[in-house]
């Protein structure tokens, strides 16, 4: 080992400084280097609530981090003890859910519970009880639970702590680097770029295990406002969005160009520049399907501008905020494959409109849902078609079969649906979904 002088301690890596703002490149200054990296996972703040030694080992590896700019290695040790770090999350948040006591179900013995101290405690009971083929009771559902990292992403998923689908394939893949940094079999470098991503998905997973969304988050983001909007399209087939508050003036477009529009007041996620969460499907909007990104809630139409400002300024509606992970669509398969659509409206269908099988499917996004169903039609895809996780993207199948089948699937995971009949409303342009009866 090469003995350094304090003063080389010091330095800061050339490397670490060809990191900038616009990518790789001129190497920055030193101190402006520092400032730029820290930045990075500044905002990466913990929840009220997370507990203590989990908190600890993060706040650790914020400060670590900074000191990359004088150790290019540093990235890779930051990026890899994070990866560990999920998996103590994990153990400190099942000990708070445990409270003190877990319970295993037999096959043919009652229940048992059992006191847990520790974490260690957990992990001899759950190899005890594996070897008796004992389960888990998680709510009302049980589990195999070994207690290594598997059991507890499944435990947290069953208890309702972990949400949405796409995060989930994100899960599996921190699971194997995880396994892969616990277990290495190679070497490996990582970038500021990629351990900062690192620590800022696990500052996400670790809020949501506490409760916690993110704004704006990558894996588990916060509800997403939605304001009141209005979509219109004529004759030419021009389409637009416009805030609500636009139809207060008199639109010389539509004037100048003598072909008047239709006009639909919805509510709707804003349209924003650079936004993450952008609904870029706003002119696919269909009352009847699920064609725009994010939910798009019809509230009044179609007719003039006029009409639209007068219902506005009648009604006066406001916005709101929705979650639009974990959602459930029905798809039928009726002569072609329709796009999917809400199980209430689903539900408001005539006898003669249900024909066809039907697939319930759990997504974050329709088109997820909808990919889903047309690769399980071939086997080669690797989609499943039986009730469960796709291993091949992210989406879970929740029934299939007859329109009844497939709402028997729905109401089982959300309860008793309430049907609505909405009018035939839809631009009529359409480029992601243009295959619509």
């Amino acid at each position: 080992m090469e003995i350094r002088s304090f003063e080389d301690l010091r330095a800061a890596d050339n490397l670490s400084l060809a990191f900038n703002p616009y990518g790789l490149g001129s190497r920055m200054k030193p101190d402006d280097a520092a400032e730029f990296q820290q930045r990075q996972i500044a905002d990466c703040d913990l929840a009220e609530g997370v507990a203590a030694g989990t908190r600890a080992s993060f706040e650790r590896l914020r400060t670590v981090f900074a000191y990359g700019v004088l150790c290019y290695d540093v990235y890779t040790m930051v990026g890899d003890q994070a990866l560990l770090i999920y998996e103590q999350a994990l153990r400190d948040r099942f000990m708070e859910w445990s409270a003190g006591t877990i319970t295993f179900r037999f096959s043919q013995d009652p229940d048992a519970s059992f006191a847990v101290t520790s974490y260690d405690d957990v992990k001899r009971l759950a190899d005890r009880m594996a070897r008796r083929r004992a389960k888990l009771v998680v709510a009302t559902n049980t589990i195999e639970f070994n207690g290594m990292l598997h059991g507890l992403r499944q435990w947290a998923r069953t208890a309702g702590l972990l949400r949405g689908r796409r995060s989930r394939t994100i899960e599996d893949a921190l699971a194997k680097l995880r396994n892969h940094v616990a277990h290495p079999s190679g070497h490996h470098v990582d970038t500021p770029v990629g351990a900062a991503q690192t620590v800022r998905d696990l500052a996400e997973l670790i809020n949501q295990l506490w409760g916690w969304a993110t704004p704006g988050g990558r894996l588990y983001p916060a509800p997403l406002h939605r304001e009141i909007a209005v979509l219109s399209w004529n004759g030419s087939g021009r389409a637009r969005m416009e805030p609500a508050g636009a139809l207060s003036v008199p639109d010389p477009a539509e004037e100048r160009e003598g072909d008047e529009y239709q006009h639909v007041v919805v509510r709707a996620v804003p349209f924003i520049p650079n936004s993450r969460w952008n609904d870029d499907h706003w002119a696919e909007f269909d009352t009847r399907y699920e064609t725009t990104r994010f939910p798009t809630e019809y509230l009044w139409g179609p007719g003039t501008r006029e009409e639209a400002r007068a219902w506005l300024e009648y009604e006066r509606p406001e916005g709101d905020s929705v979650d639009f992970t974990d959602r459930v669509f029905l798809i039928q398969d009726h002569e072609r494959l329709l796009p999917p659509m809400r199980p209430a409206v689903a539900a408001g269908l005539l006898d003669d409109e249900r024909l066809g099988v039907w697939h319930a499917v759990r997504a974050d996004f329709p088109d997820d849902a909808f990919a889903h169903v047309r690769g399980s039609g071939d086997r080669s895809t690797g989609h499943v078609r039986l009730p469960g996780d796709c291993p091949a993207c992210s989406a879970e199948v929740l029934g299939s079969g007859s329109y009844d089948e497939a709402a028997r699937a729905t109401t089982a995971v959300l309860g008793p649906i309430q049907a609505v009949q909405l009018p035939a409303v839809r631009l009529p342009l359409s480029i992601f979904w243009p295959d619509r009866p």
